[in-house]
């Protein structure tokens, strides 16, 4: 009886902490995401980067970057991380077109990466 009630809780806090993660990656993802979006919609109506912008999603990233990578596989977010920090640079030598393409290229991988932990059949099987 004593193993069947290990197993059980072992199955229970394995099932709980993937809802849990799930939902905190869910969670962080839409923040950056929604960063980067306001900042890329922003940058093609006024033709150019702003510092305060692109150094709040850099921050968002730094702060979240740990977590993301502790809990999915570094492979998906190694382009997002190199993304990420090109930002600064085509802002200082005011690369607009550059600094909008990246900003797409992460949002579309972020929403790849989100995509792929949703426990639904097709990533399953």
């Amino acid at each position: 009886m004593k193993r069947f009630t290990v197993a059980s809780f072992i199955l229970l806090f394995t099932v709980v902490f993937s809802v849990v993660s799930y939902f905190l990656i869910c969670t962080k993802i839409d923040k950056i995401t929604e960063l980067m979006i306001s900042d890329r919609d922003i940058t093609v109506s006024t033709g150019e980067a702003d510092r305060k912008r692109t150094d709040s999603i850099v921050s968002e990233w730094e702060k979240n970057e740990v977590l993301l990578v502790s809990l999915l596989t570094h492979h998906e977010l190694e382009d997002i991380e190199i993304g990420v920090r090109c930002l600064h640079d085509y802002m200082q030598q005011g690369l607009t077109e550059e600094y909008i393409k990246t900003l797409n290229e992460c949002i579309n991988k972020l929403r790849h990466v989100k995509e792929t932990e949703l426990p639904d059949t097709k990533n399953i099987f």
